[in-house]
């Protein structure tokens, strides 16, 4: 989702968009700028959103019009007054920063504002950034800087007291429910996906995952077939498990899900009903509560856990799910529960 105005902003990171907002009225929007926080919490969508707020030639206060020639020219990555500096390979080096200086020494091609975004900033080399130093200590009246990291601490100390930080907060898992949904997304599925990840983007990548989707579709077969006297939970995974194996990522997402659906199983027993995800499976979660008692779901839960620790590690996954799914089938069947070293 592109961010096309600071109240976008405020639907993710509502304290980061005011403090924009705020800045600009009281026309002291800062020159350095460091954007911390974990992957996906839109820091480099933001800078962007940043960088059109200052070049805009039709702008509303702070927000920018998104239609202009500026606008438009930001949005395909082509504005000569915006720059970008990534790394190249694991560091940004030193030349990286002087061809920056080099071209910021120049007269510009056009009037306005010049922004250059620094991402992984905390990839800046001790000489490299010693050579950003120098840039900060008096960047000019119409240059700003945009610092974007997730490892904030690795940052100089030096390049830090320079910047005004804004810290990106994780987005709510609520939101990104309610983005997925409001494009079109199933409810099991947008719940599913908020509850495996809160970075907006990996959220829309696996919305749009036919294997990701088809695994939140197998949990929630399988979950049926525990209640059933002729289907096998073991065989429908089988059908899916050559797809699922193959893939640590697939193997980690469905593995997830059987969990965030055992913890269902037990919140509804418990009547946590508010801290149900799979929401659109409230029949079928309410007769699997009945089916085992709080001991052995929470038994479960931790054997299932205990599992998804082991996953990096030289095991045998597929005999490993292949016990998993058995396990669970013969309590919710028939009651008879495996011990705890089975799975």
């Amino acid at each position: 989702m592109v961010l096309q105005s600071w109240n976008d902003v405020k639907g993710f990171q509502n304290e980061i968009a005011t403090i924009m907002e705020n800045s600009h009225k009281m026309d002291r929007i800062s020159h350095s700028y460091i954007f911390e926080g974990p992957n996906g919490t839109k820091k480099r969508s933001t800078a962007l959103l940043f960088a059109k707020s200052l070049l805009c030639t039709n702008p509303d206060g702070f927000n920018p019009c998104n239609t202009c020639h500026n606008c438009r020219r930001i949005d395909s990555g082509i504005h000569p007054n915006l720059f970008y500096v990534r790394p190249q390979g694991k560091v940004i080096k030193k030349e990286q920063i002087q061809e920056l200086i080099n071209e910021f020494s120049k007269a510009s091609i056009e009037r306005g504002a010049r922004v250059y975004v620094i991402e992984e900033a905390d990839k800046l080399n001790l000489t490299s950034a010693n050579t950003l130093l120098k840039t900060m200590e008096e960047p000019g009246s119409e240059i700003y800087q945009i610092l974007i990291t997730e490892n904030y601490d690795a940052l100089l100390k030096t390049i830090v007291s320079r910047a005004e930080i804004l810290h990106f907060k994780p987005i709510d898992r609520s939101i990104i429910r309610r983005q997925l949904m409001e494009n079109d997304i199933d409810q099991n599925i947008a719940a599913a996906i908020s509850e495996y990840t809160v970075d907006m983007g990996t959220a829309i990548k696996i919305a749009h995952d036919k294997n990701m989707t088809g695994i939140i579709d197998l949990v929630t077969s399988i979950h049926k077939a525990f209640l059933s006297k002729t289907e096998s939970a073991l065989l429908q995974f089988k059908e899916q498990s050559n797809t699922i194996l193959n893939d640590l990522d697939f193997t980690d997402f469905f593995l997830t899900l059987m969990i965030i659906y055992g913890k269902d199983i037990l919140n509804f027993q418990l009547r946590h009903l508010d801290e149900i995800c799979f929401i659109g499976e409230s029949e079928t979660i309410k007769q699997l509560s009945e089916k085992m008692s709080q001991k052995y779901i929470e038994q479960n839960l931790s054997d299932m856990l205990s599992l998804k620790s082991r996953l990096k590690f030289n095991i045998n996954t597929k005999l490993a799910f292949d016990k998993m799914l058995t396990c669970l089938e013969r309590g919710y069947k028939y009651g008879t529960h495996c011990s705890s070293d089975t799975i």
